[in-house]
């Protein structure tokens, strides 16, 4: 049987965030956005099979500028709440295939639109904290290779149980 590949262990500080606030309507300190996705990314990294990737950008914006972004990525014509833009594809995270960019360290981008956010938070009636925390983790599972559109219901599904067990196992910490 052959060994499981595993990725060198990262602490959660080890990751470098990069955090630009285009918009700030959510009004949580920076240092709370960056403990947050630190806290997502202790829960996937043994999944990134790529021990030099350690950077993450945070871009946060308003529905007026994700619109054009979705419109420009995706033909979109709308804002949406999250958008994930990976480094590397699925099966190079996963250590199928060798990375193209060897050595490069960006996990990849997540934009945010904090206008989606909010009003998430309030359909859902749930916190804009609880909201927040659930974008990071579906971005943040994207750029890791999970996908909920492309793929067959079994895959989406599986995405789906990802989300929310990493959801509870942080929401039992203290953020």
């Amino acid at each position: 049987m052959k060994p499981k590949k595993t990725a060198a262990p990262r602490s959660a500080s080890a990751w470098t965030l990069h955090l630009s606030l285009e918009s700030k309507k959510l009004r949580l300190p920076a240092s709370y956005i960056k403990k947050t996705t630190r806290a997502v990314l202790a829960h996937v990294e043994k999944e990134i099979l790529l021990p030099d990737v350690r950077e993450l950008s945070l871009v946060f914006v308003n529905d007026a500028k994700m619109r054009d972004i979705n419109f420009e990525f995706r033909k979109k014509d709308k804002p949406t709440d999250v958008l994930s833009f990976p480094q590397y594809s699925p099966r190079e995270i996963s250590g199928k295939v060798r990375p193209k960019d060897v050595g490069g360290t960006y996990l990849g981008d997540l934009v945010i639109s904090t206008e989606t956010t909010l009003r998430q938070a309030r359909e859902f009636g749930v916190t804009v904290k609880e909201e927040l925390l659930r974008l990071i983790v579906h971005g943040v599972l994207h750029l890791c290779g999970y996908d909920h559109e492309k793929v067959p219901a079994k895959e989406a599904q599986r995405m789906r149980r990802r989300e929310r067990a990493i959801r509870a196992a942080i929401a039992t910490t203290a953020l």
